[in-house]
């Protein structure tokens, strides 16, 4: 069987893999509700911090609550906890009370509740994340799928580029249709009420990822098992630094619907469109690709996306529609990189560490992501506090996607010698 589950593309496998209901709400739609109310946190979170960080330094009214939000790092440091909770409490527990949290925050935020409250909540939402993640990316490897490890770690791969999709598509059509940014200057009362409709949403999606996970909780943790293999493969620091870059241009930069036009002048009516037509690309070279590890193809890819991003930070308003549309596309690599990144972290074959491994590294990352966005915020909207940071924004964005470029080929030629090794 595993000489022809690697002629098959991915899509092939799925379909070998995934046959029933269950199997596919445990691995493709538990997975991508969470993940969708992690971006959706992730993109609340980080506004938040930079206007925490305004207040508390420069003590404006209200700067103590500011404070309490810059003490919401600390959550960064729960999935660490993740291999002692498990062995406390079971890991069917604590993944089922992660995804509980992360309903229950998600929810919360969109009570439109104070700023510090959502900020605060958006927190727990990527802590707990964290755990989820690493148990269920632990789990999935583990499972007795009919698939390779490639194709096992690529399911999740899948769907997390599947839920910057969706939120992709539902924020291009949410800045054109919504009907509370129409009636705001019209009627502020109508606009008011009108701001709590997505709860009509957000309550039935908070619902059904508890009902889900709790319904298909035997498929992602069954009995533990002992694995197989014994090769040690322990992927180095660079996956979390990869890791945090990503996060960093994506939360940044790029995940922003307007965020390219604008800093091209160019049309969002345009570069939208072409964004979510990027995703859905990868997400097909994904599926449908059999030559997706050939390291020649991915240093390609890579070299295009330090051309675009030298482009847009440094040339972006002197061929502006030309650049942008390259730097948008360019954006779908940036996903394959951390496809990369997550198969990477997922090769650990040594018994008893794939938790901590898993855990580790998501921590790490969350703490460059918030070094790099502390030094991109003293370079834009703190730029007159420190002289030494003024006008550096730029650099700091292409020092970010220098490093996500290097760590992800050092993560690929890790990759290759695992597989080497496995094929010996």
């Amino acid at each position: 069987m595993g000489e022809d589950i690697k002629k098959k593309n991915l899509f092939e496998v799925l379909q070998l893999s995934l046959k029933t209901r269950s199997d596919l709400i445990a691995y493709l739609v538990v997975p991508l509700l969470a993940t969708l109310f992690f971006i959706e946190a992730f993109r609340t979170y980080v506004p938040g911090l930079y206007i925490a960080m305004f207040h508390v330094v420069f003590q404006d009214p209200g700067w103590t609550g500011s404070l309490l939000i810059l003490l919401t790092l600390i959550l960064f440091f729960v999935p660490l906890f993740t291999n002692l909770l498990c062995k406390k409490f079971g890991q069917m527990k604590i993944y089922l009370v992660s995804l509980l949290i992360i309903a229950l925050a998600r929810l919360g935020i969109a009570f439109h509740l104070s700023s510090i409250m959502k900020t605060i909540l958006a927190g727990l939402i990527i802590a707990f994340y964290g755990i989820c993640f690493t148990i269920f990316l632990k789990r999935l490897v583990e499972n007795d799928l009919k698939a390779d490890l490639k194709a096992k770690v690529s399911i999740f791969s899948l769907v997390f580029i599947g839920a910057f999709l969706i939120d992709s598509v539902v924020r291009t059509i949410g800045f054109s249709l919504d009907i509370s940014l129409v009636t705001a200057h019209l009627n502020p009362e109508l606009w008011s009420s009108l701001q709590y409709l997505w709860l009509i949403v957000q309550i039935p999606l908070s619902v059904l990822l508890v009902l889900f996970a709790v319904r298909t909780r035997t498929l992602i943790t069954p009995q533990e098992q002992k694995v197989a293999e014994d090769l040690q493969n322990e992927p180095w620091i660079l996956n979390a630094v990869g890791l945090g870059m990503f996060f960093f241009l994506i939360f940044n930069v790029f995940l922003y619907p307007n965020a390219i036009a604008e800093y091209t002048n160019t049309s969002s009516a345009v570069i939208n469109p072409i964004l979510t037509g990027a995703i859905i690309l990868i997400l097909m070279y994904l599926l449908f690709a059999k030559t997706l590890y050939n390291i020649r193809i991915n240093l390609c890819f890579n070299l295009i996306l330090l051309l675009a991003i030298v482009a847009f930070l440094f040339l972006g308003t002197a061929f502006a529609y030309p650049i942008a549309i390259l730097m948008t596309i360019s954006v779908a690599i940036m996903f394959l990189n951390a496809h990369f990144l997550i198969m990477n972290m997922s090769t650990t074959r040594k018994p008893g560490i794939q938790i901590n491994q898993l855990s580790n590294l998501i921590t790490y990352g969350l703490l460059f992501l918030i070094i790099m966005s502390f030094l991109h915020d003293f370079s834009t909207d703190h730029a007159f506090t420190i002289s030494a940071f003024q006008g550096m924004g730029p650099l700091i964005l292409f020092i970010g996607g220098c490093l996500l470029v290097l760590m992800t080929m050092l993560a690929h030629l890790q990759l290759n010698k695992f597989e080497a090794r496995r094929s010996a």
